[in-house]
C-alpha cells in the first residue's frame, strides 16, 4: 500500500471520529445550552445551514473571549457562560477533529499520483 492510500484510510478513520464528535457535541452540549437559553428567555438561532449551528457553538465555547465579538449566528457570551467544563472539552475535541480531518484530506489531495481518479 502506498502513501496515498494510507492517507485515504487515515482520512476515513478521522472522518468517523469527527462525525462521532459532531453528533455528541450537538446532542449533549448544544442541546443543553439551548435548553438553558430558553429558560433565560434568550433568542435561539433560527438558521442551521449544513450544521453551521454546531460549529458556531463550538467556536463560541472553545475560542478565547473577544475573538468572536461580532458573531451573528449565536450569542457568544451566553453560550460561553452557560457551557460546562465537559462542553468546553467536547468543543475543543470537535474542532480539533475537524481540523485534523481537513488537513488529512488536503495532504492526500496533494500527494495523489497523476492519473489516479480516486
Amino acid at each position: 500500500m502506498d502513501l496515498y492510500h494510507s492517507f485515504l484510510i487515515l482520512s476515513l478513520i478521522s472522518f468517523f471520529i469527527f462525525g462521532t464528535l459532531w453528533i455528541c457535541f450537538a446532542r449533549i452540549s448544544m442541546s443543553y445550552i439551548e435548553r438553558e437559553m430558553k429558560k433565560e428567555g434568550k433568542k435561539l438561532p433560527q438558521w442551521d445551514g449544513m450544521g453551521a449551528r454546531a460549529v458556531s457553538y463550538a467556536m463560541a465555547i472553545a475560542l478565547p473571549a473577544g475573538v468572536l465579538k461580532n458573531y451573528i449566528l449565536v450569542d457568544v457570551a451566553t453560550a460561553k457562560r452557560l457551557s460546562r467544563l465537559s462542553d468546553r472539552k467536547l468543543a475543543v475535541w470537535y474542532l480539533a477533529a475537524g481540523f485534523v480531518f481537513t488537513a488529512i484530506i488536503l495532504v492526500a489531495y496533494f500527494i495523489k499520483p497523476d492519473g489516479l481518479i480516486l
